[in-house]
């Protein structure tokens, strides 16, 4: 497996986990973006590809007959919120593997749910799933889709501390032999472990998982998507979750 875990303190002045913006000028909920393009549209210091999405295809290999194309219009399968202000409603009924919620009421607080309601005053959201961990504890994923979470897939997953002080996105690279098969969701659940997450959530994986970074020439793709099959390449997707670090007084970042 290539695996690749960025570590965030959530107690750091200045840090804190942001959603992408909607963007309704398609006629649906977000516009299209690789996350590469939504780190830089966002000034975010670091993102990973976000939640589910549709309309989709995946394509022909190596093709460009995929959906959504970039700045296509596209609309997330669960609930999203940024800056307070509702960009998905609570969907309860699109997909199964969304029982899960990522809630964001400010630079420390930032806490895992079920379901898909954070609750009055939260300032940023995302539903994704299924969620793999709960106060440490194991969660079935059988009842959604067995053979979704026991094959090895590219995976995106965020896992928080017991204290909700470190929070760790972890990407594992997937669908290339020879380089990296990817994790099935106990594998997945086994490396959030690891680090020390004692809850955890998967996001959309597959072709959508990317871990992009600033970087000196704009940005880093720190992994290697495979969308439409092709190594290297990324996939527009919905909507993603950053990371944003202001500078501290000499100019570097936390």
């Amino acid at each position: 497996m290539a695996i690749h875990v960025l570590q965030i303190d959530l107690a750091a002045p200045g840090v804190s986990l942001v959603v992408t913006p909607g963007d309704p000028s398609k006629g649906h909920e977000y516009r299209a973006l690789k996350t590469s393009e939504a780190l830089l549209a966002n000034d975010w210091q670091a993102a990973v590809n976000g939640g589910y999405f549709l309309p989709f295809s995946g394509g022909s290999p190596g093709g460009d007959d995929y959906i959504p194309q970039p700045g296509q219009g596209t609309d997330v399968s669960g609930a999203a919120i940024h800056n307070g202000r509702v960009v998905s409603p609570i969907e309860p009924d699109l997909d199964r593997r969304v029982n899960a919620i990522l809630c964001i009421w400010g630079e420390a607080k930032v806490v895992i749910r079920d379901g898909q309601d954070c609750g009055p005053r939260v300032r940023e959201a995302m539903a994704a799933g299924p969620r793999l961990l709960k106060d440490g504890r194991r969660l079935s994923y059988t009842t959604f889709d067995a053979t979704y979470g026991a094959a090895r897939h590219p995976r995106t997953a965020l896992g928080l501390d017991a204290r909700r002080r470190l929070a760790w996105l972890v990407t594992v690279d997937g669908r290339q032999p020879g380089f990296s098969e990817g994790a099935s969701l106990d594998e997945l659940t086994d490396i959030l472990i690891s680090l020390g997450a004692r809850d955890a959530i998967n996001l959309d994986g597959g072709g959508s998982t990317t871990m992009v970074v600033e970087s000196a020439s704009g940005h880093l793709v720190l992994n290697r998507p495979i969308h439409t099959g092709v190594p290297g390449r990324e996939r527009p997707s919905a909507n993603h979750l950053g990371v944003r670090a202001r500078p501290l007084s000499d100019g570097a970042r936390p």
